[in-house]
């Protein structure tokens, strides 16, 4: 289980602070989300900027995890790229209660019966 899935971030310089930060954020929701889906092969994020001469810069966030099964495609805009990657990484987190199915929960009506 402790396979470090490759991470690939494109779109953006490897010397931006910016880069690190979802390197490690995005990496630590992948491994929270590899305890449910043991079989992802890669992780890409790509980013693609938009009016770069102005004040602020306007971020096209999509980040796709490859699965041997199918493949998990999230996408976010917006001009914080920090508040872009926590809520791709919650996106990504959300897909933990979808695939646990064999999680068995005790009816209220039986609590008293044992």
């Amino acid at each position: 289980m402790s396979n470090e899935i490759p991470l690939f971030v494109i779109g953006l310089e490897k010397d931006n602070p910016a880069n690190e930060v979802l390197m490690s954020k995005f990496g630590g929701s992948l491994e929270k989300v590899q305890q449910i889906l043991p079989k992802i092969i890669e992780a890409k994020i790509s980013i693609k900027s938009q009016n770069t001469k102005g004040t602020r810069t306007h971020y096209d966030v999509t980040s796709t995890v490859k699965t041997s099964d199918n493949q998990l495609v999230y996408t976010q805009s917006g001009w914080d790229i920090l508040k872009i990657c926590d809520e791709l990484c919650r996106k990504l987190e959300g897909e933990m209660p979808k695939h646990n199915d064999k999680r068995q929960r005790q009816s209220i009506r039986k609590k008293g019966e044992i």
